[in-house]
């Protein structure tokens, strides 16, 4: 087995995160002034919430607790995503070096 690349995952979990906090402070504001818009970054939160929002449909962003709560929620699931996709592009490495 081969070790895991910390940095590779730190910076895929950084990468998700900003752009996740992002994109709900888009949707809270453009909620907030009615836009048209909402459709779309609802969808798009939608998305970055699938991990663990199977477990409940509210998580991690809309469950109604503390702050802190709310945050162990978000950041579990980015560390979700973010070895995900370590794993996916890991895999995606190898095969393509076998096709050689």
């Amino acid at each position: 087995m081969r070790k895991l690349k910390l940095k590779s995952i730190i910076t895929i979990f950084a990468i998700l995160l900003v752009v996740q906090l992002l994109m709900v402070i888009a949707d809270v504001t453009l909620t907030k002034n009615g836009s048209g818009l909402v459709s779309i970054t609802d969808s798009i939160v939608e998305l970055f919430s699938l991990p663990i929002s199977l477990i409940n449909k509210n998580l991690p962003f809309y469950v109604r607790e503390s702050l802190p709560i709310k945050v162990l929620y978000w950041i579990m699931n980015v560390f979700i995503q973010a070895s995900v996709i370590y794993i996916g592009w890991r895999v995606f490495k190898r095969v393509k070096k076998k096709l050689k």
